[in-house]
């Protein structure tokens, strides 16, 4: 093995105290940063944003029930009904394009083994259907209410939950960005309250994210009405 002289010896003392001093600088200033780096302050809040708006879409399936013995005769009396009905709308100021006849459904009831002959009216029973879907909601509202005037040609009208007028709200996409606009602040302002109470500022938005609008009826009866709501959740940083 080679001996070191003196001169080499103090050159590998000199390295060893370099790289010890360079060692206990890194542990100094790591140190250091762990102390100055705290973690985030944040506070996380939700915005409301709700509006009551006119439903611009009515769906009516207008149902009634035609019966009879010949099948002939019944299809004769479904098309002389059905236009009776159609008329009736069309004074109500809805057109072909706001409503569809649909395809009636038969029931032959001498083929139903429960059913007492004796007692059957009708050997067919048709069930038929017009369609209305209109933007022309006033108008489709007050068909319906007026419904009751075509039992003086012979149609009743079903008033059950079948034949309800279904109100919808098809606008949405045109009050999204003002109304996420408005959750938005809400959500800022409640920040801002909950920084007050604590002392701070609220800094920049360090995440945001959006819920589902949701579309409900005002209330019941007044399904003409609707509700429309959104909630966004928005985490804020807070300084001081």
């Amino acid at each position: 093995m080679e001996k070191i002289d003196e001169k080499g010896k103090a050159a590998v003392w000199r390295g060893i105290l370099t790289a010890s001093a360079l060692i206990i600088s890194s542990v100094i200033i790591a140190a250091g940063f762990g102390r100055i780096a705290k973690p985030d302050r944040v506070v996380n809040v939700r915005g409301l944003a709700e509006r009551e708006v006119d439903a611009d879409m009515a769906v009516w399936p207008l149902t009634f029930s035609v019966g009879g013995n010949n099948l002939l005769e019944l299809q004769k009396d479904i098309v002389g009904r059905t236009k009776t009905v159609t008329v009736y709308l069309e004074t109500h100021g809805l057109t072909a394009d706001d409503y569809t006849v649909q395809a009636p459904a038969i029931t032959d009831t001498s083929v139903n083994p429960y059913m007492n002959d004796n007692k059957a009216r009708y050997t067919y029973i048709a069930k038929q259907v017009v369609l209305v879907r209109s933007k022309n909601v006033k108008a489709v509202k007050s068909a319906q209410a007026d419904s009751l005037d075509l039992m003086g040609s012979s149609i009743a009208v079903s008033q059950d939950y079948d034949g309800k007028v279904q109100y919808e709200f098809t606008g949405l996409n045109g009050i999204k960005p003002a109304m996420i606009a408005e959750a938005t602040k809400n959500a800022r302002a409640a920040a801002e309250q909950f920084a007050h109470d604590s002392g701070s500022k609220v800094g920049k938005i360090k995440s945001a994210s959006q819920g589902l609008f949701t579309i409900d009826d005002a209330a019941t009866g007044l399904e003409e009405k609707k509700t429309v709501r959104v909630v966004t959740t928005v985490e804020y940083l807070l300084k001081d």
